[in-house]
């Protein structure tokens, strides 16, 4: 996770929220994981977590599901059939390992009988819960299996051979085993049986399907790594890449005279634009100036030459002598 984050930083991807969670914890710890992605604002959500913790997620999100997510997926569960019931998973993307077909494995298992089965405790287990009945003999309310069962007639992940991945991977890796310890022992005319060697131990519906929808190759040249076969249904069945924008939580506000930039990492000053005398609001801002001055000019003019009458207050005083008071000359 830590990888991702710092490869996050280095592109300018807005990282809103990094969760860990483990399905043995507490559930409380479950739900505040699922309450922080409803109340993200980010529509992107990259999942590194394997098949039966996100299952448990998936299921506590769906009581109340968030807004639609674009989910980015690990390998571990990109390709898990389980989890093709939670639509809310739909335009997930993630890679996978290829799809294969290993010759002869489906007969191989379906040629499984009873007298097979009864030799592998294993065998025996998947025998007996595949078909209610026990090959001991009757035990604790089990009938006996009586050889009617019918293996072809199953429909479960022992006879569905159709997403052969991780076990193609054991397949060619125990080949490969095979040939390095027989090009160890054996010559051309004989093989040691005396060697001794450490042996290694391997331990649809809702319509939604797995889809191939191109390949990586780290051995073509620099970005050309990614060939794409077909177009990509997102979320919501959008053809169009999904853009997510996150409210970090290390978000600062732009001084005034600033405006961030396409990545939101960096303010850039704003841009100054100034008006030509050929422009069209330029045109209509110089003839109102130029209007309203000859109005206002006018108007002006108009009034200068109106004045009000002297308006003069005689007062008699005691004494019989007459003063007149002239008021102020009121001009406009």
């Amino acid at each position: 996770m830590a990888s991702f984050l710092k490869a996050a930083q280095e592109e300018g991807i807005c990282v809103e929220y990094s969760e860990s969670y483990y399905r043995t914890q507490p559930r409380i710890k479950l739900e505040r994981v699922a309450n922080v992605i409803r109340r993200s604002t980010a529509r992107v959500i990259v999942a590194f977590l394997a098949s039966g913790d996100l299952r448990f997620l998936l299921e506590e999100l769906a009581k109340q599901p968030p807004p639609p997510l674009q989910w980015i997926g690990s390998e571990s569960w990109i390709i898990e059939t389980e989890l093709l019931r939670f639509n809310m998973c739909a335009g997930a993307i993630g890679f996978g390992i290829p799809r294969s077909v290993i010759p002869g494995l489906r007969e191989y298992l379906l040629d499984l009988s009873p007298e097979q089965a009864l030799k592998s405790p294993l065998l025996t287990e998947f025998w007996e819960s595949s078909f209610s009945c026990s090959l001991k003999g009757p035990s604790e309310g089990a009938r006996e299996c009586d050889g009617s069962e019918d293996i072809r007639a199953l429909q479960n992940p022992y006879t569905d051979t159709s997403q052969l991945r991780a076990t193609n991977l054991v397949y060619k890796a125990t080949y490969a085993i095979a040939h390095a310890i027989h090009g160890v022992i054996c010559n051309d005319k004989q093989c040691d049986k005396s060697a001794k060697f450490t042996p290694w131990q391997f331990k649809k519906d809702g319509g939604l399907d797995f889809v191939a929808v191109g390949r990586y190759d780290a051995s073509r040249p620099r970005g050309q790594e990614f060939s794409m076969s077909r177009a990509i249904s997102w979320m919501g069945r959008q053809t169009e890449v999904p853009i997510s924008v996150c409210n970090s939580l290390n978000c600062v506000p732009c001084p005034p005279e600033f405006w961030p930039n396409t990545q939101r990492d960096s303010c850039l000053p704003k841009p100054v634009e100034f008006l030509s005398w050929d422009d069209t609001l330029s045109i209509i801002l110089t003839v109102f100036s130029i209007s309203g001055a000859f109005i206002a000019g006018a108007a002006l003019r108009s009034c200068h030459g109106v004045h009000h009458p002297r308006d003069q207050q005689q007062n008699r005083s005691p004494a019989g002598n007459h003063v007149g008071i002239p008021d102020p000359r009121l001009v406009l």
